[in-house]
């Protein structure tokens, strides 16, 4: 789907400046496109409407169906740290994989 589409579709989360400040708190030395901030923009206001859409899925109870079927702010926590330890698996292979891209590019330049 082209990236000004989705742009409109996207119901975002967070805002450009919040956004920047994200991508500046992962590197700070790092320069950045205004559209490539924008794609960081609407992708994160996608990882944040799946995460609740998880939230929601770790519920036990049908909503407005009694005992227990008020989201409480325990399940937000157990339901982050599964999140985060899939991420945080997920990351480590990447970072892995990267540094082994990273190295092969060294050895090919010299």
């Amino acid at each position: 789907m082209n990236d000004e589409i989705l742009s409109r579709i996207v119901e975002r989360r967070i805002s450009f400046a919040q956004a920047k400040k994200a991508l500046k708190k992962a590197n700070p030395r790092r320069q950045h496109e205004g559209e490539a901030v924008e794609r960081f923009r609407n992708k994160a206001s996608i990882l944040i409407d799946m995460f609740a859409m998880y939230v929601d899925e770790q519920v036990i109870h049908d909503p407005n169906t009694g005992h227990g079927c008020r989201l409480r702010p325990h399940m937000v926590e157990v339901s982050y740290k599964k999140f985060e330890d899939h991420i945080d698996a997920f990351m480590e292979v990447e970072s892995k994989l990267m540094l082994i891209v990273k190295e092969a590019l060294k050895e090919e330049e010299e």
